[in-house]
């Protein structure tokens, strides 16, 4: 153990220090001491900003949005496949529905814009067999306001990624306690809440926590598929930071601490839930 963590200092020692070096940065510029512009004197009034300004909130409510639901259902969708994967068993349905996996987020987000945007494939496709009569006719899809777009391409990765993960950790479970409450009568609903659920509550606890936070701080995906006027707060936070006004920086930064600071939130309110659950008790 020992000769193991000797080997991985160096590694450690050099991405701690780069990832303090960037976070006392970023709180020294969010506090307002950025001397490369004039700014030598320490406030909070850039926290207070982004935190009571109607847009930056608007674009923290979007966000919360975006990531919740991409993240609830993922969660829903993709435990119902592991179960389905498991009862068929079947090895070929396991790798085709693997295959989003692999695939880069940026990718999946220019595919939908070629398939589901009003001048895409789908419906130019609709207006060559007669179902739509101009293409302003097919449904708003990308770009809209409900995120749709963005939320496919969320689930498209998402949905196979927590059903391989839960298949992989249901296959490795003792069923012997299935066959006992099946034999003392337990209905299938009672067998899911008090016998399955609670043996892979961790890995659910901490799936939600991964895609929370990566759908909550993506870029590349809203930037491609969101709507201009309902910006999520990594966009907000890079079109601060990439304005020649330097005097905007001081805010992006209190904004990516803001968004940090809530998925940390997030992080820890999960893991304390789940210690409170029955699959999260210790048993002696």
């Amino acid at each position: 153990m020992n000769r193991k963590l000797l080997l991985a200092a160096p590694y450690l020692l050099l991405n701690g220090v780069i990832i303090f070096v960037a976070l006392f940065k970023g709180l020294q510029v969010s506090l307002g001491y950025y001397p490369l512009i004039g700014l030598r004197d320490i406030t909070v009034n850039y926290f207070k900003q982004v935190l009571t300004t109607a847009y930056f909130q608007k674009s923290l409510g979007y966000s919360c949005y975006i990531a919740l639901t991409a993240t609830f259902l993922a969660l829903v969708c993709g435990i119902w496949m592991a179960f389905l994967l498991l009862k068929t068993n079947s090895s070929l349905l396991q790798k085709v529905i693997s295959l989003p996996i692999s695939l880069p987020h940026i990718i999946v987000a220019l595919l939908a814009l070629q398939l589901f945007s009003q001048t895409g494939i789908i419906s130019r496709f609709f207006y060559q067999i007669g179902w739509i009569n101009d293409i302003g006719q097919f449904p708003l899809l990308i770009h809209d306001v409900k995120g749709y777009g963005i939320l496919f391409v969320f689930l498209y990765k998402e949905i196979p990624y927590v059903a391989i993960t839960i298949l992989a950790i249901l296959k490795q479970l003792q069923f012997g306690y299935i066959d006992v409450a099946k034999n003392l009568g337990a209905s299938q609903v009672r067998i899911l809440t008090t016998i399955i659920l609670p043996m892979i509550q961790k890995t659910i606890c901490s799936m939600f926590v991964i895609l929370f936070c990566f759908t909550f701080a993506s870029f590349e995906v809203p930037f491609l598929l969101g709507n201009p006027s309902y910006e999520t707060v990594s966009m907000a936070a890079y079109d601060l930071f990439t304005q020649a006004d330097l005097a905007s920086r001081p805010q992006a930064f209190a904004l990516n601490l803001v968004m940090s600071g809530i998925c940390l939130f997030v992080s820890v309110l999960l893991f304390v839930i789940s210690r409170l659950l029955p699959g999260g008790r210790s048993t002696k």
